[in-house]
């Protein structure tokens, strides 16, 4: 029996595992030899959460989370935001390791980026390497850091043009050393993939270690 590869994946905000699962059913089905795990933010939300009407709708009497307490923040202590998250994360990807890699959509993004931070700084070894990281509408953390980082893990970024944080999605990519950059015509969710757009995610996860700087981008632009 082939085993599949892993990737541990973390939803948006006001949402849970259920949700991604099923926002991330396209690429269950087109990446057969990949298990897309999904997990719960460790902060219960309660209903006052802004969110689309359908989305709100399929999330009727569920469970939801967040993976960022700001309740917590003190002190300019940027890591008391983060640490509830960060520390399951890291427990998760160590006892049930090694996973090939880590994806993070809308605020999943922020415990994803997180995660690559401290593991270029040294601050984090999780005992094997892991083969990439995956955003999707996905942003730069927001809160004001001393410092950047250049992760030189192999990342993925899809990017809408036509999602709220595109500039700040933008921004992500230049502190990953070897990003490959997919862009689509969607907003801020999961997009649905095209037939090319399939062929060249199945390139990157075939050989995530493949230099895709070299790769150029040409946004197409609407016409004025």
């Amino acid at each position: 029996m082939e085993v599949k590869q892993k990737v541990l994946c973390f939803h948006g905000f006001g949402t849970n595992s259920e949700l991604l699962s099923y926002q991330l059913r396209q690429f269950k089905k087109e990446f057969k030899d990949i298990d897309f795990i999904t997990l719960n933010g460790p902060i219960p939300l309660n209903r006052n959460v802004i969110m689309d009407e359908s989305i709100a709708k399929m999330l009727e009497n569920k469970n939801i989370y967040s993976w960022l307490n700001f309740l917590q923040f003190k002190n300019n202590d940027i890591d008391s935001i983060f640490s509830p998250a960060l520390e399951e994360v890291v427990k998760i990807l160590k006892e049930q390791g090694p996973f090939f890699g880590v994806m993070g959509f809308s605020q999943g993004s922020a415990i994803a980026v997180r995660l690559a931070s401290k593991i270029a700084a040294g601050e984090i070894d999780l005992g094997y390497d892991l083969k990439c990281f995956i955003f999707v509408s996905a942003q730069a953390n927001h809160i004001p850091e001393t410092k950047q980082f250049l992760c030189r893990i192999p990342s993925l970024h899809l990017i809408g043009f036509n999602d709220f944080v595109v500039d700040k999605s933008l921004g992500l990519v230049v502190q990953f050393l070897n990003p490959y950059v997919i862009y689509h015509n969607q907003g801020h969710k999961v997009p649905t993939l095209t037939y090319e757009q399939v062929k060249d995610l199945k390139r990157f996860f075939e050989n995530p270690q493949q230099d895709w700087s070299k790769t150029v981008y040409v946004p197409k632009l609407a016409k004025l």
